[in-house]
């Protein structure tokens, strides 16, 4: 898709423009600060698709953004430059991709973990040791709590997922059952 290549393309340009580590982390940040104060006022969004707006009032409204959040100089002159060409409204693909460029940097992963009860501050420490030993890399975790999985975890990183909840073993047990009845 369009926006992915956009998102993809701009991300790295911004990431090939930052050599310190911190002002990745610092970028990143103002990155998503910027969405997200776009995204919270559904106005913003009308007002930059709109396409009667001259991009002078459009570019006025981009810097004081900036300027309110103190976003850092790399990161304004991208939204500038995404205001010039039209494309802030792609910002939340090329947050996306910047965030997975920082992690590949940074040699860190991403774990989305979701379970049928709350894990304990122990139990995440555990698993981010154990991923680390397998993955060889530094171990961001966001937990979720789902309690229609009854019991067990399923963890999600970047496109793989691990389902080990006793609601996936109910089903695997039913489709064995099926197909038994059916031979």
């Amino acid at each position: 898709m369009l926006e992915n290549q956009i998102g993809k393309r701009y991300a790295e340009a911004l990431s090939g423009n930052i050599s310190d580590t911190g002002a990745l982390e610092k970028a990143l940040a103002n990155l998503q600060a910027f969405e997200e104060a776009i995204q919270a006022e559904k106005q913003l969004v009308r007002f930059f698709e709109h396409p009667s707006i001259p991009t002078e009032k459009k570019q006025n409204v981009v810097q004081e953004i900036c300027s309110r959040l103190a976003v850092e100089s790399e990161v304004s002159k991208m939204m500038v430059l995404l205001n010039e060409r039209g494309k802030v409204l792609y910002l939340g693909k090329i947050v996306e991709y910047f965030e997975q460029v920082v992690d590949r940097r940074l040699n860190r992963t991403r774990v989305h973990v979701v379970s049928a009860h709350p894990l304990t501050d122990e139990n995440i420490g555990r698993l981010k040791a154990a991923l680390n030993k397998i993955l060889g890399k530094t171990i961001l975790i966001d937990t979720e709590v789902d309690e229609s999985l009854i019991g067990g975890i399923m963890l999600r990183i970047g496109d793989q997922v691990t389902d080990d909840t006793i609601r996936n073993r109910l089903e695997i047990l039913k489709r064995t059952i099926e197909k038994e009845e059916v031979a």
